[in-house]
């Protein structure tokens, strides 16, 4: 019975072991697409997450510090370093990479010269909007057909209205340009100035500190 005991025993441990070391290995994928002082706006697996320092865990995801530089960020109790700029391998130095800071303006905004689909228009950097915002007003002045869009409808601050969903030809910003970018045109006057979201933001690299907003060309 000894025997029989000790095996059982021992074959419990070996499989609760198994089960534990698989899933200490299993490898979350993170990205860090802006960086902001003591905050990052990050991808974990794929989902934007944005996170603070002193925030609990998301996902084993815990952001320690963060600079306009630099995050350092612990995963499964494994803490590293992430950077904005292009990482040095073999020796050789990476390219410059392009870069355009705005600067933020007096009501706390960051407003910046853009061109879509070759044509000039101001937009708001909006971190917080997944996509690019305009309204059909400023559509028809750049030319955008929005109308052989996909119909949405879209909640806004005064009420649910009409929208379409759209594919740009670019975003450029700064001299950094973004192709086939994914912006909701709505119907009226609003926004009155475009805002720049997350289906343009998310293919650059950016930060913030001092006032001064930093967007990077990714290569």
């Amino acid at each position: 019975m000894k025997s029989v005991f000790s095996f059982r025993f021992f074959a419990g441990v070996f499989a609760s072991l198994s089960w534990f070391f698989s899933v200490s290995s299993h490898a979350v994928d993170v990205s860090v697409v802006a960086l902001f002082p003591d905050k990052a706006l990050v991808f974990i697996d794929g989902e934007r997450q944005f996170l603070k320092v002193g925030q609990q865990p998301v996902k084993g995801v815990r952001l320690i510090d963060a600079s306009s530089r630099k995050a350092r960020v612990e995963i499964n109790g494994v803490a590293k370093d992430y950077f904005l700029s292009r990482d040095m391998g073999d020796g050789i130095q990476s390219p410059e990479l392009l870069t355009a800071r705005i600067n933020r303006s007096n009501d706390g905004q960051y407003l910046a010269q853009s061109i879509i689909n070759n044509k000039p228009v101001q937009v708001l950097v909006d971190t917080g909007a997944n996509v690019v915002a305009i309204s059909s007003a400023t559509a028809d002045r750049l030319g955008i057909r929005y109308q052989d869009g996909s119909p949405i409808r879209v909640e806004t601050a005064s009420g649910v209205v009409k929208g379409f969903q759209v594919m740009l030809n670019f975003v450029m910003v700064g001299g950094i340009r973004v192709a086939n970018v994914e912006a909701t045109v709505i119907e009226g006057s609003s926004p009155e100035t475009v805002l720049l979201g997350m289906s343009y933001l998310k293919h650059i690299r950016f930060s913030e500190e001092g006032g001064v907003m930093t967007l990077q060309a990714p290569y």
